[in-house]
């Protein structure tokens, strides 16, 4: 189940807060994308730059702090990964510790399972890879490219296709222009995936049947 702030349509999902799709991840390799739609920051993947700087989504992460400083240097950018099925009395209790004033940690609001990518680009796309035998390990790619420094080695336990859209992230980045908010379209169809799974074993997630 979706928190109650997501707006679904289909596979687009919009608004703030987790939301996870239907099905669970039972095959041993999953592979899927998630496509960002930004219509106020286009980007030009053809624009000739050699400066890529701009584009460059460096992260520091520590998987012995439970992600608790991911967001310092952007308290906006998106998370993707996996999640662990939640209910209403799940995000009624996050609901009260946001209302008191707390910050909820990633184990408290569902997201420990899942790894922050910043300054994210119009047409952008997020590739997600988890494999269960041997070593459980969840991968993330950004437009193809490895994001070594996001990777999950250890999990466990029934996991969903999850995203995180902060509370303010789709009001953020004042550089945007005409900002209609930030989408994300979850795809599990391999004829319609735009880069490559990091490896053959990896096939599209199974009977995927939309967000909760």
């Amino acid at each position: 189940m979706s928190a109650p702030t997501i707006g679904l349509q289909g596979f687009t999902v919009s608004g703030s807060g987790l939301a996870l799709a239907k099905i669970p991840i039972e095959q041993d390799a999953a592979y899927w994308e998630w496509h960002v739609d930004l219509p106020g920051l286009p980007r030009h993947p053809d624009d000739g730059d050699d400066n890529d700087e701009d584009r460059m989504h460096s992260i520091n992460m520590d998987d012995d702090n439970d992600n608790n400083n991911d967001n310092d240097e952007d308290p906006y950018a998106l998370k993707f990964g996996v999640a662990t099925r939640k209910d209403r009395h799940f995000y009624k209790s996050l609901e009260n510790v946001e209302e008191e004033g707390d910050e909820a940690s990633s184990r408290d609001d569902g997201t420990v399972l899942m790894r922050p990518i910043p300054n994210l680009r119009h047409n952008d796309v997020i590739g997600v890879a988890v494999q269960q035998s041997d070593l459980p390990m969840i991968q993330f790619l950004l437009n193809g490219e490895p994001l070594p420094e996001c990777t999950i080695n250890r999990f466990r336990g029934t996991v969903y296709p999850a995203v995180y859209i902060p509370p303010g992230a789709a009001e953020a980045g004042g550089d945007r222009i005409d900002d209609e908010g930030i989408s994300l379209t979850a795809e599990f169809d391999e004829d319609n995936f735009r880069e490559m799974s990091p490896h053959a074993r990896f096939g599209p997630l199974l009977t995927a049947r939309g967000i909760l």
